[in-house]
Parts: structure tokens; sequence; C-alpha cells
């Protein structure tokens, strides 16, 4: 049994030059099965096959030492649809007695750095009290597994869980995104889960672009507005000849008008003309 808190960081720390290298991946989800290889900075490197159960603070935990080639054979049953995790482990001597391990991830989740320390008994977690540099606390959060952060969509799901807080699943969130309970958390994102997903990660955290609008953003509004008000240049070429073919019409229409009146002038003068002779 392991007991267990993790947080994620705020505030990198001083780092000590020795670290352990590790390569881990996931032979089953359902249960956790996970192959690892660490490669400390001093001495040979050790193979582990674990078998977790659980999730949260306190968790089952059946662990035993393997052969390189084991582990090497292992390493060709990995669970379908998943990655390794790559990453450095820092041990950090906290002032309370307690060691945090530092995780500092490259590969797929490179970015994604946590912190977590372990405990003799549950009160003894629940005692504690966090460094400054430690962030917001993810150990009961759902989300965060390596199994499920092992999964191709797993860089998705870093981006979730560093973007904002865990809300409240009620039985609508699963309908929406296709999913039939907690069990199904673990299965990969399908389309319309990455995008409810998306969406309200957007909601949660505003985009940077969007809330910086560039000058280059400019342009392509004005363009709308043109359009929209007819101010368009091509627009206006195209209208001027036919504002001018209607006003020649008109033209046209009125110059016979103008003739007959004259010509009516013109037979009155001479009926006059006719009468006085």
């Amino acid at each position: 049994m392991e007991i267990e808190c993790q947080f994620l960081v705020d505030i990198i720390p001083a780092l000590p030059d020795t670290f352990d290298s590790i390569l881990q991946g996931y032979v089953s989800l359902f249960p956790e099965i996970r192959i690892r290889s660490v490669r400390p900075s001093e001495g040979p490197e050790k193979f582990y096959l674990t078998v977790k159960r659980g999730e949260g603070l306190v968790r089952d935990e059946w662990e035993t030492e393997i052969s390189s080639r084991e582990f090497s054979h292992l390493v060709e049953c990995l669970e379908k649809g998943t990655w390794f995790i790559e990453k450095r482990r820092y041990r950090l001597p906290l002032s309370d007695g307690h060691v945090a391990e530092y995780h500092r991830h490259s590969g797929h989740l490179k970015g994604f750095d946590y912190v977590e320390v372990e405990f003799r008994s549950e009160e003894e977690a629940k005692a504690f009290e966090p460094p400054y540099w430690f962030g917001r606390e993810v150990t009961e959060d759902p989300r965060f597994s390596y199994g499920k952060l092992a999964r191709e969509d797993g860089t998705h799901l870093a981006k979730l869980i560093l973007a904002r807080p865990p809300k409240p699943w009620t039985p609508d969130d699963f309908e929406t995104i296709g999913l039939t309970g907690f069990s199904d958390l673990s299965r990969p994102l399908g389309p319309a889960a990455q995008m409810a997903s998306t969406v309200a990660d957007e909601q949660a955290e505003p985009s940077a672009l969007s809330a910086s609008v560039g000058v280059s953003d400019q342009p392509e509004q004005s363009d709308q507005l043109d359009q929209s008000d007819g101010m368009d240049p091509l627009t206006e070429n195209s209208a001027q000849p036919e504002q001018s073919t209607h006003s020649d019409a008109q033209e046209t229409q009125e110059t016979p008008a103008t003739s007959d009146a004259s010509g009516a002038e013109k037979a009155e003068r001479t009926e006059d003309g006719e009468t006085t002779r």
C-alpha cells in the first residue's frame, strides 16, 4: 500500500545535479500493470514490474525487480494506444523531514511537471503543509493518473489538468461527451469528448490570442465592415456603370419631350404669322 499526495508546481525549485532517468510504460490499464527502467546518475540501471489498484491518496501497490531481458520482452506487450513516459526524478528534502520527489517530463508530456510526497499514514498526509513552491493539489483529481496520461491523448489531458481544476461531473456531462460513467474516463477520448473538453477549457482559461488582438487582425475586421457597408471598391466600380446607364436613359427619355415642345412653339408662331399676314 502506498500513501502519497501529488501537487502541480508553481515555482521550479533549485534542482540537484543527481537525478533518476525513468522510462515507464503500461502493459495493462485494467488492472494497472507498469514496467519501469530506472537509471540513476550513479550506479547500475534497474528494472521493475509494478501492479497498482485504486486512485487518490491511498492505493494498493505490488512491485518486484525484473531483469533487463524480461523488461525488453514486456516492452513488446505495451497496451495498445499508449506511449512510454519519459521523465527525470529529483529527490528534494523538505524542512519538516519529508522528501519531495520532483518529476520533470520529456516526450509527449514535456512541460507537465509535478511533485509528490509519500507518507506513513493518512493522518500524516492530512496534516502535511506544502511548501510555498507547491501548486494545486491533484491527489484526488480523477484525471491525474499515469495510466491515463500514457495514452495517445495524454498531452491533451495534461493541458486540461494544468488549465483548470476538475468540476463535479453530472449525468448530463457524461451524456454530452458520449460516456456512461467514471470508468469510461480511462478510455481514450472520442472526437465529441475532445470537442467538449476543448470548449470547457476555452471558457475556463481565455486564450492569450483572444486576450491580445494583434494588428494583423484589424485588416480582416475592416474588410468585413467595408463589405457590410457597401464600401468595397469592386462593388463601387461595378455599380457606377449601371447608375450612368440609368441616367443616360432618363436623359434620352426627356429629350423627345423637349423637341416636341419646341415643335409646338414653332407651329404656334407659324399660325400667328399667317394670321398677321
